[in-house]
């Protein structure tokens, strides 16, 4: 596949960016994170469609023919939410660093117990770190 020279810079940036231009035709740059190309909503023999991308990684699209955001997604079988980055799943459970936390907990509170001085809201703590880790 030969890809043109426009379109290679934008496939290196953000898998976002990298969706939408990688499915439009006549793409070319048009100065920082800004470029230009057919639109794929309406018959386009000329580049109608600007796409830019944010600070943040938003990829932003207009075609001054009229076509709205919407159709132009539809039209390279993609989503709106194709143009914002972060689509990734959510992390389900506790952070690594909660994890350390609690583990941390665990062992000052076992410190303690052995000590004889694990009590009151000490205690409470140490037993809601046990819980959260599984540990008997």
């Amino acid at each position: 596949m030969n890809i043109p020279s426009q379109r290679l810079s934008a496939l290196t940036g953000p898998a976002c960016l990298e969706k939408v231009i990688s499915r439009l035709d006549k793409v070319k740059s048009a100065g920082a994170n800004k470029w230009i190309a057919c639109c794929p909503a309406h018959l386009d023999k000329s580049p109608s469609l600007a796409i830019s991308e944010t600070s943040d990684g938003v990829v932003l699209i207009k075609c001054w023919a009229g076509c709205s955001a919407n159709d132009v997604v539809q039209a390279i079988g993609l989503q709106l939410r194709d143009l914002f980055p972060g689509n990734t799943k959510r992390r389900r459970g506790p952070s690594k660093a909660a994890i350390e936390h609690e583990r941390m907990i665990l062992q000052i509170g076992q410190s303690l117990q052995l000590q004889g001085i694990l009590e009151g809201d000490d205690l409470m703590r140490f037993n809601l770190a046990k819980q959260r880790l599984g540990v008997k």
